[in-house]
């Protein structure tokens, strides 16, 4: 196939550029041998984000009795903690995907 612009790696700067690109009438495939979304969305800030949100909601439960809701118990079920992550970044990561199709970028 023939393309008017070959973008390499599926990252922020990546896909944003080659969903760019097609608008502007381009034909536009884009090169990722890893999941798209890069290393951020992927491995790195949103993941680790997502953990995060779990420590800061353990962290408010703390407080909760000011507001008169008391808990006897939190527990850590650490494989659950790790699902929900896994399924908040392959969300994210199939918007990109999304967009791809919807802006006929060729994922290759």
């Amino acid at each position: 196939m023939d393309y008017d612009l070959l973008v390499i790696g599926a990252g922020p700067g990546g896909y944003h550029a080659a969903i760019r690109a097609t608008q502007l009438g381009l034909k536009v495939a884009c090169a990722e041998m890893g999941e798209l979304g890069g290393v951020c969305l992927n491995i790195g800030c949103i993941p680790t984000k997502a953990l995060l949100h779990a420590g800061e909601e353990i962290a408010n439960s703390k407080h909760a009795a000011e507001f008169g809701l008391t808990f006897t118990e939190t527990k850590l079920d650490i494989a659950k903690l790790n699902g929900w992550k896994t399924s908040v970044v392959k969300r994210m990561s199939g918007g990109v995907s999304s967009l791809f199709k919807a802006n006929k970028v060729t994922h290759l």
